[in-house]
């Protein structure tokens, strides 16, 4: 609800302002909201851990035992690249089983507007850019075997591979610009 509630409601504002108001078109922004915010979420869970907090809703974080402990040793894995011993390998798999639901429900969230998206007027189309966003992020997460701490996707580390990382975010970089530059061309995302 949470997540419907801000960032849907952005894109509802965004396609009011360009004078879309139609049932259909807000639908298609509510999920692509709603997909966002969970991504949203999980791009802040390295941040939010230095903070003492998570961004995994309490239900998940339950179901695969992930706590601050699971948090940090997790991290600690995703930054040396291998796990040190057994107890922080067993952490970044609960750590990535949760990222994986809340990814699989902002994927089916994202594919469902893009699935929908003839729905809503061309001249409401660019409202939806930030979908891309969101799509990209997840083939992102996808590439690192959904490990949500890794340092390619919480600006980088101090480890060896950091030309590794440095290649990646830029691959990335241009693999954004290249789909919003064919979105805003073709209209749909």
């Amino acid at each position: 609800q949470y997540r419907e509630d801000t960032v849907s409601s952005l894109l509802y504002l965004n396609l009011e302002c360009v004078g879309v108001r139609d049932e259909a078109s807000d639908m298609v922004a509510s999920d692509i909201g709603v997909g966002l915010g969970i991504l949203t979420a999980l791009r802040s869970t390295g941040f939010r851990a230095t903070q003492g907090e998570y961004s995994i809703p309490s239900d998940l974080a339950t179901k695969h035992s992930v706590s601050m402990d699971t948090l940090w040793s997790a991290w600690d894995a995703s930054i040396n690249d291998a796990a040190t011993n057994e107890s922080s390998s067993q952490d970044a798999l609960q750590l990535r089983n949760a990222t994986m639901e809340m990814a699989e429900i902002a994927s089916f969230h994202l594919h469902r507007a893009r699935e929908k998206q003839s729905v809503v007027p061309n001249v409401g189309r660019p409202c939806l850019l930030p979908a891309i966003c969101g799509l990209q992020y997840l083939d992102s997460l996808r590439e690192v075997d959904y490990d949500v701490l890794h340092p390619s996707l919480v600006g980088g580390g101090s480890t060896g591979s950091s030309e590794h990382v440095v290649g990646a975010e830029r691959r990335r970089k241009l693999g954004l610009m290249f789909l919003l530059g064919r979105t805003w061309l073709t209209g749909t995302f």
